[in-house]
């Protein structure tokens, strides 16, 4: 179950072209949101760190019909709070990374915020966007899931380069990246530790992106919007 404890300073109305908005201030960072109407929300909680995801995973859910979440700031002293998960610190093995008060206090502000961006329904999928400048995995975009079966993810699979196409061909500029998606490609990124004490336990479906740098660059930001919406309603069919 969600938990709704969230410690805030202001909440801040307004209707924009994707429906009501709503901005949370916490008081380490700051929470973004629009109510999902069919259980799906799409994420971006390292919305600084990861740059430009706040704006693919914005996109991706207008283009989706999906609710969305995303966060900003979230550090103390250049660590971060993972806002996800009630642990601080990056580029650690989740055994090491450490579960604070202030981890925990914003973990459960995100929870509380993902409630309410569920608009009161069930939430079905839950997806985050994230990115990496890993040089091992630039050609690459990964794909961490929760819940889905080999065939669903074979036919995600299967329709990939056609969806790489249609965004290649709306944007010149587009990286001619790989998809690996589990269980059916081993991955870097498998968001372990979010699977076991985070976000991902909160819906019975979660899907985790992985994009490099160059998927993640003013020219790009829009097509892999694209990609991310095409794949989430490939993932969400009944």
């Amino acid at each position: 179950m969600m938990r709704s404890c969230m410690i805030a300073t202001a909440l801040v109305a307004w209707h924009g072209p994707g429906g009501s908005q709503e901005l949370v201030r916490h008081a380490l960072g700051e929470f973004q949101y629009v109510a999902a109407t069919h259980g799906v929300l799409i994420a971006a909680p390292h919305g600084t760190s990861d740059v430009n995801t706040a704006p693919i995973a914005t996109d991706a859910a207008r283009l989706a019909g999906a609710g969305y979440v995303v966060t900003s700031r979230f550090f103390v002293d250049k660590v971060r709070l993972n806002v996800n998960r009630p642990t601080e610190g990056a580029f650690l093995p989740c055994a090491q990374e450490a579960r604070t008060e202030r981890a925990k206090s914003v973990y459960d502000a995100y929870t509380g915020i993902l409630e309410k961006a569920a608009g009161g329904n069930p939430l079905r999928l839950y997806v985050e966007v994230h990115g990496n400048s890993n040089p091992k995995t630039e050609q690459n975009i990964e794909v961490a899931t929760v819940g889905f079966t080999a065939a669903e993810v074979r036919a995600v699979k299967d329709g990939y380069a056609a969806i790489l196409a249609r965004v290649r061909d709306s944007a010149r500029d587009y990286p001619e990246l790989a998809l690996l998606i589990e269980p059916a490609d081993r991955i870097t990124y498998t968001a372990g530790c979010t699977k076991k004490i985070g976000a991902f336990t909160l819906a019975p479906r979660g899907v985790h992106f992985e994009f490099p740098r160059t998927a993640r660059d003013r020219n790009t930001i829009a097509a892999s919007a694209v990609l991310v919406a095409e794949i989430v309603r490939l993932l969400d069919k009944p």
